[in-house]
């Protein structure tokens, strides 16, 4: 059995992820059915583009009652960029609802006068909770490559895992219990995405 399984319903950085994992020599698979996903170690949910058809492919695949099954029984998931968007109620982007498996909602991110939008390269990221796995060795220098137009805030400090400033702080990473989401894409974030994703494979 693969140490991680990527989902695949149509939507999603999958070949870049697979890649990353390649490197750190974990074994990773693409499951496309609710079979596969429940008997994924861990599971990871990508997601590019627009919340709402990132939610309606998820639905229309027959797996958005796996991935919250799967995250019901308190099983390691990782959403990487919109596929943390999913995890949360739901988005201003869109009229469809997320997973609700974490206390958050997505927002656009506030024009700031000479600040474009989408907020798009690297950047610092903060680790607000030093003890959760995901934060292993990126307590010093931790940056990260970001390409988004919506951002996530969280209802309770619990919840968020990582901070960034782009005009307004807003959550780069969030956590509940064994589910967690970052904004940032770290199959494009180079040894920092190495160290976070392996990180990962050893929750």
């Amino acid at each position: 059995m693969a140490e991680i399984a990527v989902v695949n319903y149509g939507i999603g950085n999958i070949g870049s992820i697979l890649n990353m994992l390649r490197k750190l020599r974990v074994a990773a698979e693409v499951v496309c059915d609710a079979r596969g996903v429940m008997a994924a170690k861990r599971l990871v949910l990508p997601g590019i583009g627009a919340f709402d058809a990132c939610m309606g492919a998820l639905t229309s695949s027959g797996l958005r009652e796996a991935v919250l099954e799967f995250a019901h029984a308190d099983r390691p998931l990782l959403g990487i960029c919109v596929g943390m968007q999913m995890l949360t109620h739901g988005s201003e982007e869109g009229a469809l609802p997320g997973l609700g498996l974490i206390d958050a909602y997505t927002r656009k991110l506030p024009a700031k006068t000479g600040l474009r939008i989408p907020h798009m390269g690297w950047d610092d990221v903060r680790w607000c909770q030093p003890s959760h796995p995901l934060a292993r060795d990126l307590l010093g220098e931790s940056r990260f490559y970001f390409v988004h137009s919506y951002c996530v805030s969280c209802s309770s400090p619990a919840n968020l895992l990582a901070a960034c400033s782009y005009g307004i702080e807003f959550a780069a990473a969030i956590t509940r219990g064994r589910t967690s989401g970052v904004q940032f894409h770290p199959e494009k974030s180079h040894r920092f995405g190495l160290q976070l994703l392996g990180s990962f494979a050893s929750t």
